[in-house]
């Protein structure tokens, strides 16, 4: 599976600010105002919002979308609209799951250093000691990656090793030394985290469960496929067909840390609240998860990464307002988008069952701005 290129893991909310708006639960129901706030403080009514949704789904051509704004780490605004399948016609609701991605990567890295607080994992020791890696054990330089490096992408891994000549895991530079973006290393990483459970990788689900989405209120999350997940599964388009996309899928319903996530916005919502407010992780484990831990990286390519740097799980973008932490997911033909302020207490996440992402992230932006 090849994730969103990294030239497409744009933040643009340096420039939004939603301010706090009149108590809204942490679900669905409307807030006794409707009204959410822009940047310059105007009032943005349920309705406005709906329309330019809706006329942005239109024009850009994204089949269906699942949205939440949190304004006060609370979720002040949520729709599930357009269709689940352009075949069927069959329409979306608030149950249904979208392939989250590159965005099941931040999940991942939190159940990690849960991990670390009870003791089982140390973020600085070298993986290989608690389970050697025989896809890479001809290059010695792996017995210097750690949980760390894996989190921020300085592991060394590439993205994928299928995209290499021969097909065959390698090491692009010493681990510690460059940056990298890799879904490899999050792959070792959970076998790893399985190893030191004493369970197989899927079970790993169940620890999820347990350690994020019930205290977190990520109710509708699943790394690992079941039944209900291919009922309520929104089919992936591409160029406004039917396409089941690069990774997760029926053939593969197994525990992927860095895309397997399927889920919808108001549960990834309910994690990023947790993140706001801190829950679940002890103060210096928080810290070292938002903290910078990569600045400013260039790919090895040449790729630079417009004034981004890298936390544990998570990109960091500088702005006027303090750090905005984000990911952003894709698989061809499910892309997604989540951003939020800790500090203000402020962003929003959504999920499409297509391909452009990006295009409604510039559109959304630009229209908070104008209000």
């Amino acid at each position: 599976m090849k994730l969103i290129p990294q030239k497409y893991l744009h933040f643009f909310l340096s420039v939004i600010f939603f301010s706090s708006i009149s108590s809204c639960n942490n679900r669905t129901k409307k807030t006794s105002t409707n009204i959410i706030t822009s940047f310059s403080g105007q009032s943005i009514s349920f309705s406005e919002m709906d329309q330019f949704l809706e006329s942005q789904m239109d024009s850009i051509g994204i089949p269906g979308l699942s949205i939440a704004i949190i304004n006060d780490a609370k979720i002040v605004y949520h729709r599930a609209l357009g269709l689940k399948d352009v075949d069927t016609q069959e329409k979306l609701n608030e149950k249904t799951l979208f392939d989250a991605g590159s965005t099941s990567k931040t999940p991942f890295a939190y159940l990690a250093l849960k991990m670390v607080d009870q003791g089982i994992l140390d973020l600085d020791t070298p993986l290989y000691t608690y389970l050697p890696y025989p896809d890479i054990a001809h290059d010695e330089r792996y017995k210097l990656i750690t949980a760390r490096m894996v989190l921020s992408h300085t592991s060394g891994f590439p993205n994928w090793r299928f995209f290499n000549e021969d097909g065959k895991l390698d090491i692009k530079f010493t681990p510690g030394t460059g940056f990298k973006y890799s879904g490899e290393g999050f792959e070792y990483l959970a076998d790893v985290l399985a190893h030191l459970k004493n369970i197989e990788r899927n079970d790993l689900q169940k620890v999820f469960e347990k350690e994020i989405a019930i205290p977190l209120n990520m109710h509708n999350a699943y790394y690992v496929w079941n039944n209900y997940v291919t009922k309520n599964r929104a089919s992936g388009h591409f160029e406004g067909k039917v396409n089941p996309g690069w990774g997760a899928n029926k053939k593969k319903p197994d525990f992927r840390a860095s895309y397997s996530l399927q889920t919808e916005a108001v549960s990834y919502a309910g994690f990023i609240i947790g993140l706001m407010q801190e829950k679940g992780l002890e103060k210096n484990t928080f810290d070292e998860m938002f903290k910078v831990h990569v600045e400013n990286p260039e790919e090895e390519e040449g790729e630079d990464q417009d004034n981004r740097s890298w936390a544990l799980g998570m990109v960091v973008n500088p702005t006027i307002y303090g750090p905005f932490y984000g990911h952003s997911g894709g698989n061809l033909s499910f892309t997604c988008e989540y951003q939020f302020s800790k500090e203000k207490k402020i962003g929003y996440v959504f999920f499409t069952n297509s391909e452009f992402s990006t295009e409604l992230d510039e559109k959304l932006v630009a229209f908070l701005m104008k209000k």
